[in-house]
């Protein structure tokens, strides 16, 4: 039981998903099924979870690039995960070899690198998770919001200045959004021309409030895609989604924060 990141660009979008996801919790469950992998896992205050599903196809259509017979679910820790992670260098393979004979072990392995870069053999404890994991039903939206990730990331990271709470207002013509603090506020409007795309119910103006803490941890995950879409609804979290590639993708559900209307 096996897969292989041979692609760099790859190599180096399941490192950054590793490397921000410990923020959310310490250790993630990877559920590995021979259509792919899966990870879920909710934030310590259980207001943001985060879903994620790679295909087979992700990894290459070579046989050996993912190799999973039968279901499996593997523990380990973040933390280490992503120093191991760290150590591949540019032009080098993930390998990740699952030991049916010894199944408290994963081998990591950086092969196959150029001028000089050596191959490296990690071996890592897995540890035992009791995870249940969540239903996910995606409702429809009220309204629906496709922008380039580093125009918006970049803005969330000059709201972050007041790092407290981030209000959207959204109708027909024009997208407000405010961030405040205790020790000021920011505003801005975003047009219609400057985002790839917007759909709004018909007659909707819809305004909600969410943690800029949350918002920032979700665009730390901007290297997985160059267009960020986000769906918003009166009634449910927030939904924000990075296409990687071959029908896989990386999600984030984020609850609104309930505040009063003269905020």
């Amino acid at each position: 039981m096996s897969f292989i990141i041979s692609e760099s660009k790859k190599a180096i979008k399941f490192t950054a998903i590793i490397q921000h996801l410990k923020q959310f919790t310490t250790n993630i469950l990877l559920n590995l099924k021979p259509t792919g992998i899966y990870i879920q896992c909710l934030d310590d205050s259980h207001c943001c979870l985060f879903d994620c599903s790679i295909t087979k196809e992700w990894f290459g259509n070579d046989e050996d690039s993912y190799s999973v017979g039968i279901p499996k679910s593997i523990g380990i820790n973040l933390s280490l995960f992503h120093k191991v992670l760290n150590a591949r260098q540019e032009t080098q393979s993930i390998q990740l070899i699952f030991d049916d004979e010894n199944e408290d072990i994963v081998s990591i392995n950086f092969v196959n690198g150029t001028g000089g870069q050596f191959n490296k053999y990690f071996e890592l404890s897995l540890i035992n998770l009791d995870v249940e994991l969540l239903d996910i039903k995606l409702v429809d939206t009220l309204v629906d919001l496709t922008m380039i990730t580093k125009t918006f990331c970049e803005m969330i990271n000059q709201f972050m200045i007041f790092d407290d709470l981030l209000t959207i207002t959204f109708n027909e013509d024009v997208i407000g959004l405010t961030a405040s603090g205790s020790e000021g506020k920011m505003r801005t409007e975003i047009k219609l021309e400057d985002v790839k795309e917007y759909v709004t119910a018909e007659g909707v103006t819809l305004k909600q409030s969410y943690s800029l803490r949350y918002i920032n941890i979700m665009c730390n995950f901007g290297k997985l895609s160059n267009e960020l879409y986000m769906g918003f609804s009166d009634t449910m979290p927030m939904h924000m989604k990075y296409e990687l590639g071959d029908n896989s993708f990386a999600n984030f559900h984020l609850a609104p924060k309930i505040v009063d209307d003269d905020e």
